[in-house]
This record gives C-alpha cells, structure tokens and sequence, in this order.
C-alpha cells in the first residue's frame, strides 16, 4: 500500500528557485503584456469551449461475505485451501492481496500527482497573480491616501493569493491520503470477506469492515471536491481559465505543506500594536490633526449636550433611535462637533488595530504551537504506535486488522498534521498582510482534536 511522504519531509525549493518547463501555463513578466491582450480577449469569448473534467470514478465497494458453507466438509475444504494460500506468502493475507494486484486485479483509486521537479513556489504564485493587476501601482502623481490605500489592496491582494495556495496544497495533502486510506480500507473489507468464506468470521464482523469502507469511499470522494475546488480558487488568481492548464497547477504543486520554524515569531521591534498602527499612514495623519483639533473647555458645551441627548434617548428604551441634539448653542458649535467626532472615530480605528494586532499575534503564536505539538507528539506517537503494532503482528500477537487501522490511525495523524500548519500558514499570512496595512478579518479557530484522541479508533 502507497505511503506518500508525510509532511515532515516536503519538497518545497526555496521561494527564489526557478520555475522550469512551466511556460506553455505560466507566462513571463516580460511577455505578459501581449499574452494578457490575447488571453484576456479569447478567455471572454462563449465560442472558446471549455473542457469539462470528469467526475471521479468512485471504486466499487467490497461484496458482502457469503453465508458460511453449512455442510461440514464443505467449511473444511474452504478453510484448508484459504489457509494453504495464505502459507505461501511470508506475510500472509497482505501479501496476497498485493500480488493478486500486481497481476492485474482491483485497481487502487486515484491519488493526487506527485511533485514534479519543477515545483511552483509561493513567490511565482504570487508573481503571476500580480501580472493580473495592472492597478496596483506607484505612481508620482499619487497622494499619500491614495498611497497607502493601494499598499492595503496590494496586501489584501497577496494574502488572498497565499491563501489560495496554501489550501490547494494542503487539499492535495489530503487527496493523496484519502486515497491511500481507502486502499487501507478496501484492502480489509476483501480480507474479511475472505474469512467468512473461510467460516473464520461472521457476517456481522465483515459488515463492521464494510462500514469502514464506505466511510472511506465517502472520504476520498469529499477529497476530491476539496481538491477540485482549491484548484479553481487558485486558478481564479492566477488568470488561469484553461481545463489543461488547471492540470499543469496541480501536477507542479508541492506534495505538501513545510512545517513552521521551531523558533516561535519574534514580536516586531516597536512591539505589536505599535507595529501594527505603524503601517496605517493615514491613522497617523488623522492622529496629528486631532492634536491641532480644539479639546477640553473648548469642547465641553457640545460633549455634554451630546451626552444628554444620548441619555435621553436611552431613557426613552428605544435603544435604535437616534438621539435628538436640541441644545442652540451645540447646534450652532460646527467646530466642536468635528473635533469630537474627529477624536471618536481616530479612538475607534486605533481601538480596532491594538485589538486586531493582539489577536492576529496570539493567533500566530498558539498555530505555531500547535503545529509543532501535532507534528513532534500527537504524529510521533501514532508512528511508534503503528511500530508496536507491527512488532506484535510480526510476532503473531495481532491480527492483520489490528495492523491495518494502526495504518489508517497513522494516515488520520498525518491530516491532522497537515491542517495544523495550514491554519499557521495562513495565520502568518494574515499577520503579514496587518502589518503592510491590509484588512484583517479575523483569527481562525484552534482545532480541539482532545474529543477525537479520547476515543481510540480502529480495533
């Protein structure tokens, strides 16, 4: 059964390697320009027929055991020559499984492509996305609004592309391990189908192992979606309307996400929130005028004129109605009223930024911790759990069963590893894209795998 390599061990090259042999998909900077006018041209043009992919074949289920032979002679002709099979293989019923394979038996279901040599970074990700917005720049006769406006689109911008492939990578992960998942599973339910020809199992006992089956048919199928569906997302960015060229995305992504650092993000030198209120150029423009703003008896009239009204409509239990200014003075008082509202809404965006920095840094460190505490404990100890399984298998203290969903234990662990740096990977995305001025919109929540783990899967 097919392993791929887990996600201790991707094959991610550095985010300035070259990119080879991608040309007939990804075009160069310099000759966007021509190729943008003609792609842009045919891509909206209804007489330019795509090519649909089709559906995934889902692989047929195991047949139900037959009814035990009632006739003694019968069950014990059935069982000898089951038994005299599986002596011909050193590790029993695997390995007839794996031979009746290789001479042209049930065929496994589909996997994800495995990384080509010329692996799409991130960087060429982001390069290409890029070329699809010629909005995106500096220009001298710019004001510094405009400026730092097209800085937070610029963030936005690269940040929804990092998104975009980091869940298209992630959901490569999962395609590949459903699919060997599946092959787990399929690979028990024939076992068991053969044991109750055998007589050496009930009906009921395969039925349990058929369970497991369908739960990976619909598994694999769901992976499939996922899959299909990252691709489009990134496909999307990167102007990529073409069937085969969504092809060529997926076979040259990484086979998987690269683990964080072990060193956890060091807070910026001015600190978090003052980083954060840092990238704002127009927060702080806002910030100097209000120092220039009148304030304190300057204001006072028209602050308790709008605390009255404000108490008054409060009073009234409408809690939606606007409350009614009826002093003359503070109607009158223009002024005031643009410093006070001028310093509430300069309170309130810094509010948002100190909450949003504080969140995004906190999301950023407990991912990471997670990440490396899924990957350094709960996924080392599944695999010395399947290495005990198999040193009892190999010593007869075991069944095959027991071996197989150690196996499928191990595969579940490796999703979850692989989830646990997604949710890193696009915490740091985000954190990135506060920091270059960009929106926030919000932390992802921690996964709690606790309930899972305390119920121990398999046999």
């Amino acid at each position: 059964m097919h392993t791929p390599a887990g996600p201790d061990r991707p094959r991610i090259p550095p985010l300035t390697a070259a990119l080879m042999g991608m040309a007939v998909v990804f075009v160069s900077l310099h000759s966007a320009p021509v190729r943008a006018q003609a792609d842009a041209v045919r891509a909206a043009d209804p007489a330019q027929a795509g090519v649909l992919a089709p559906p995934p074949q889902l692989p047929g289920a195991t047949a139900a055991g037959p009814l035990p032979a009632n006739e003694r002679s019968a069950a014990l002709a059935i069982w000898q020559q089951a038994n005299a099979r599986v002596a011909e293989f050193p590790r029993g019923h695997i390995d007839i499984l794996r031979w009746e394979a290789a001479q042209g038996g049930t065929a496994s279901p589909a996997t994800a492509p495995s990384g080509a040599s010329d692996t799409l970074t991130l960087g060429q990700v982001i390069g290409q996305a890029l070329q699809w917005r010629p909005d995106l720049l500096d220009q001298p006769n710019l004001s510094a609004q405009e400026r730092a406006e097209l800085r937070a689109e610029l963030a936005d911008a690269v940040r929804d592309v990092q998104g975009a492939w980091l869940a298209a990578v992630a959901a490569r992960a999962r395609l590949s391990r459903a699919a060997d998942t599946l092959e787990n599973a399929r690979t028990s339910a024939e076992l068991g189908r053969r044991m109750v020809v055998a007589g050496n199992w009930s009906r009921m006992r395969h039925l349990q192992e058929l369970q497991i089956e369908t739960a990976a048919r619909q598994s694999w199928l769901a992976a499939q979606l996922a899959e299909q569906v990252a691709l489009e997302h990134l496909a999307r960015r990167l102007g990529l309307w073409q069937a085969d060229a969504l092809d060529a995305l997926r076979r040259h992504l990484p086979s998987d996400l690269p683990a964080p650092a072990a060193a956890p993000p060091q807070p910026p030198a001015n600190g978090v929130e003052g980083a954060v209120l840092a990238s704002q150029p127009g927060l702080q423009d806002d910030r100097l005028r209000a120092l220039r703003l009148p304030s304190g008896t300057a204001t006072a009239g028209w602050e308790a004129a709008h605390a009255t009204a404000l108490e008054q409509a409060l009073q009234d239990g409408e809690r939606t109605a606007l409350p009614a200014l009826n002093d003359p003075r503070a109607l009158n008082d223009h002024r005031s009223a643009h410093a006070v509202q001028a310093r509430a809404r300069l309170l309130t965006d810094a509010a948002r930024l100190r909450s949003q920095a504080r969140e995004a840094w906190l999301a950023l460190n407990t991912h990471h911790t997670l990440a490396l505490l899924t990957q350094d404990e709960a996924l080392a100890r599944q695999q010395a759990l399947e290495e005990e399984v198999l040193q009892r298998y190999n010593g007869m203290f075991v069944s095959t069963w027991e071996l197989l969903a150690a196996a499928r234990n191990r595969l579940a662990a490796l999703d979850q590893v692989t989830e646990a740096r997604l949710a890193y990977w696009l915490a740091e995305a985000d954190w990135r894209a506060l920091l270059a001025g960009g929106h926030y919109a919000g932390a992802q929540s921690a996964s709690m795998p606790g309930a899972a783990a305390a119920a121990p899967k398999g046999h």
